[in-house]
C-alpha cells in the first residue's frame, strides 16, 4: 500500500472536499427548488416585503438571480469535483497523470468564471433588494487579488503537470 494512501493530510483534504461537495449540492438543490417557488408563492415565498407583493417583473428578476446563484454553485461544485479527482490520483500514487493537467486547467477557467460572474450577480441582488423595497445594499467593487492569484497559480500548475507528465514519458522511453 502506498504511503500517500495513508497520508493523514490527504485523507483530511478528501473528507473536507466531500463535505463541501455535499453542502454545495444541497444549497444548489434548495436554490433550484426556490426558482419555481418564487412564481408559485410570490411574496409569501420571499418573506416579509415592504411592498407586500412581487410583481411578475420582480418574480422574473428574483428567478434570474436564483438561477445565476445556482450557476455559481454548480461552478463551485465542478471546481471541487476536479480537485477531488486530483486528490484521488495523488492518493493512488500517480499525480502526474495527463488528466490532472486538464483538471487544473478546468479549475483555472472555473475560478476565473466565478471571479468574473460574482460581481454582476451580487449587483443584481442589490438591484432586486432596492426594487422590492428591502433595505438598500451595496457591492464592494474591488479587485480580488487572491482570486487572480489562484487563477494564475492553477494555470501554471497545469503546465507544470503537463511538463512533468511529458518528462516522465520521455524517461520511461529512454530506460
Amino acid at each position: 500500500m502506498s504511503t500517500l494512501t495513508n497520508d493523514p493530510l490527504l485523507i483530511a483534504a478528501k473528507a473536507i472536499i466531500y463535505f463541501m461537495l455535499g453542502v454545495i449540492a444541497f444549497a444548489g438543490i434548495i436554490v433550484a427548488i426556490a426558482i419555481p417557488g418564487v412564481f408559485i408563492f410570490g411574496a409569501e415565498f420571499a418573506g416579509e416585503l415592504a411592498s407586500g407583493e412581487l410583481t411578475m417583473g420582480n418574480k422574473v428578476l428574483v428567478s434570474a438571480f436564483l438561477a445565476a446563484v445556482a450557476g455559481l454553485l454548480f461552478l463551485a461544485w465542478r471546481f471541487l469535483w476536479a480537485m477531488l479527482n486530483i486528490a484521488k490520483s495523488v492518493g493512488e500514487g500517480d499525480p502526474f497523470a495527463p488528466a490532472n493537467g486538464d483538471r487544473l486547467t478546468t479549475m483555472a477557467w472555473i475560478a476565473l468564471a466565478i471571479n468574473v460572474l460574482a460581481l454582476p450577480v451580487a449587483g443584481l441582488g442589490v438591484f432586486i433588494a432596492q426594487t422590492i423595497g428591502e433595505e438598500t445594499g451595496s457591492v464592494d467593487a474591488s479587485l480580488d487579488f487572491g482570486g487572480i492569484l489562484l487563477v494564475l497559480v492553477l494555470f501554471i500548475l497545469a503546465r507544470v503537470f503537463r511538463h512533468g507528465t511529458a518528462m516522465r514519458d520521455d524517461l520511461e522511453g529512454t530506460v
